[in-house]
Parts: C-alpha cells; structure tokens; sequence
C-alpha cells in the first residue's frame, strides 16, 4: 500500500472514532473539534474557520450551539471590539477534557499490540507528516 492511501486509510479511520466519541457526549464531531479548538486560547471565529477548514458562518452556529448548552460564551476582543472570541465556559472546559481523554482511551483499546517504542515512533511520524502537509501548498 503506498504512503498517500495508508494515510487516506488512516484518516477514514480516525474520523470514524472521532464521530463516535463525539456522539458519546451528545455532539456532532464538528463542535467536538470545536471544543478541542478553543482549549488553549481564546480564537476569534475566523480563527476557529481556519483551524477547522470552515467558513466563519458554519462557525457561528456551532458557537451558537455550545453557547446554548453552556459549554462556550462570546467574548469582545479587548483589542478590536469588531472581533468576537469563543471561550470555554468551566463546563467546556471539562467536557473538552472528557473528550480527550475518551478518544485517547479508545486508541489506545484498539491498540494494543503496539509497543510503548512503536507508539512513540509512530506519533513521532504522524505529527512530522501532519506537520508537512499543512505547511504544503494545496495543488
């Protein structure tokens, strides 16, 4: 199998344990990701689109959402007052969390025969290949 449909394989795969963790706690695996986003920071929604390869509307309602279920609140930028900022709320924050760590257990249930080394050598691997392929130009 060549590098380019290993990675293809790999990706279904991922995406399809993603969405089921992200149905596990009531959420589509967009907003999911979206909780995941906005864990280090505070990202405006044109930030949030670029991370999550949107456009800025789609983001609004997934905001509109978790705001909904208490998970995020809108913030004015303190800079540029024009720029709104998605923050998690102490719930996201917790949820956010519970996410991660289910879909790391889940990994880790679907992969037991890896090695502590081959682990190591293989997220070594993923992150440099994800590394590159964002910073490529799109043909």
């Amino acid at each position: 199998m060549e590098l380019a449909e290993s990675l293809a394989s790999m990706a279904r795969a991922v995406a399809a344990l993603r969405t089921a963790v992200a149905r596990r706690f009531e959420l589509t695996v967009q907003q999911a990701e979206l909780l995941c986003q906005v864990d280090h920071d505070s990202p405006s929604f044109g930030e949030l689109a670029n991370r999550l390869g949107c456009d800025k509307t789609n983001v609004t309602g997934m905001v509109d959402r978790l705001v909904q279920r208490g998970l995020l609140i809108r913030q004015p930028d303190p800079v540029d007052r024009r720029v709104t900022r998605a923050v998690l709320t102490e719930d996201g924050i917790e949820l956010g969390a519970k996410i991660r760590a289910t879909f790391s257990a889940e990994v880790e249930r679907r992969c037991p025969n890896l090695s502590p080394a081959d682990r190591a050598h293989l997220a070594r691997l993923t992150h440099g290949i994800a590394a590159t392929l964002a910073d490529g130009e799109t043909p």
